[in-house]
């Protein structure tokens, strides 16, 4: 049997050879979920067979500590600072508090990243940030076997410990909250408006808004808004105005941009439209008209990965946690209109 590079065995090579998946091989060696005995007789066997160790570096860490958290999140000239920001610094603080350094790798986050921090034996577990849907760093840090938290949602976690914020539980609390001020129409702009996204989480917040306006009688749609699209945006806004509409953006950089294309529409969000942000607590005081907003509750979420951490490598053989972190409410601010009773408002 042909073994990864360098003529040393994996742990795919184990999983092929004892024919189960490489998630199983992950969890008996991680002890992050039961593994049948039938399973764990083949993987040992196969470990047997090919001279299979599990990482030894990491195995010295978790009795040799350095007090050192690497954290993993993809940035690069077009990220959104205002985005990541709050994340990165609550994590930073609450890591601090709790008697650990934080070292941020932002410039290439890829796999080999993470083998060549392990091989330098320089931190005790990694955060790993900005998770796809297909994500090829998971399986190589369920490989490396040194405790990691995913922050976001995948399709397959490895056994790897797993939070998250709930965006379709989101879904449903924006739409019961437009329901309730008399809304038809709903429309969300989003620089990324794919249902094919690589990002999980949000065509599956869209499907869930989708589903609940119907359920209240509101029409919904989702389209693009970056620079190439702002004018058919603001037609579609214009053109669903009488239909007592909503707007929903992503974030504080994709709210200006929004209330800015708008203010040159002469249109007014809590007088024409309601404008509801998807966006930090912490961020409303940036705008000069305060957007009605839900929070994804970015130190709450930060402050609970950092705690997911320690516990793992305090207690490297606990079964894994999957946390989804939940806002159940959006907060009425000034651009919120009371459509209830109302006939459809002139243009």
């Amino acid at each position: 049997m042909s073994t990864g590079t360098r003529g040393k065995a994996t742990s795919r090579d184990v999983a092929k050879l004892a024919g189960v998946a490489q998630s199983t091989v992950s969890y008996y060696m991680n002890g992050s979920r039961p593994v049948s005995n039938d399973a764990r007789a083949r993987i040992e066997r196969a470990m047997a067979t090919l001279d299979y160790h599990p990482n030894s570096s990491a195995r010295t860490l978790r009795t040799q500590r350095t007090n050192l958290i690497t954290l993993i999140e993809r940035l690069d000239y077009s990220s959104d600072a205002s985005d990541v920001a709050p994340y990165l610094t609550s994590i930073i603080e609450e890591a601090y508090r709790q008697g650990y350094d934080v070292i941020l790798n932002t410039t290439k986050a890829d796999p080999d990243s993470l083998r060549r921090m392990d091989g330098r034996n320089i931190c005790d577990g990694f955060i790993l940030m900005d998770i796809k849907q297909h994500d090829e760093r998971i399986p190589v840090a369920a490989q490396i076997g040194l405790p990691t938290v995913v922050f976001g949602k995948t399709d397959d976690d490895h056994g790897l410990d797993v939070i998250y914020f709930d965006y379709e539980s989101a879904g449903v609390v924006i739409a019961d909250y437009l329901a309730g001020f008399g809304h038809g129409a709903v429309l969300f702009l989003d620089e990324e408006p794919s249902e094919t996204s690589e990002y999980i989480l949000f065509p599956s917040m869209y499907a869930t808004l989708r589903e609940r306006c119907a359920g209240h009688g509101m029409s919904f749609d989702v389209m693009a808004f970056d620079r190439d699209h702002v004018q058919s945006a603001m037609d579609a806004v214009c053109e669903h105005i009488p239909d007592r509409l909503a707007v929903i953006t992503r974030q504080p950089r994709a709210t200006k941009d929004c209330m800015d294309a708008l203010a040159r529409r002469n249109l007014k969000p809590g007088r024409d439209l309601t404008l509801i942000s998807i966006c930090p607590d912490s961020k409303i005081d940036s705008f000069d008209v305060h957007p009605s907003n839900l929070s994804q509750r970015p130190r709450e979420i930060s402050m609970q990965a950092v705690h997911m951490l320690i516990d793992r490598i305090e207690h490297p053989n606990r079964p894994q946690q999957v946390v989804a972190v939940r806002s159940d409410h959006v907060t009425t601010r000034d651009t919120t209109v009371d459509f209830r009773g109302a006939n459809a408002p002139a243009v």
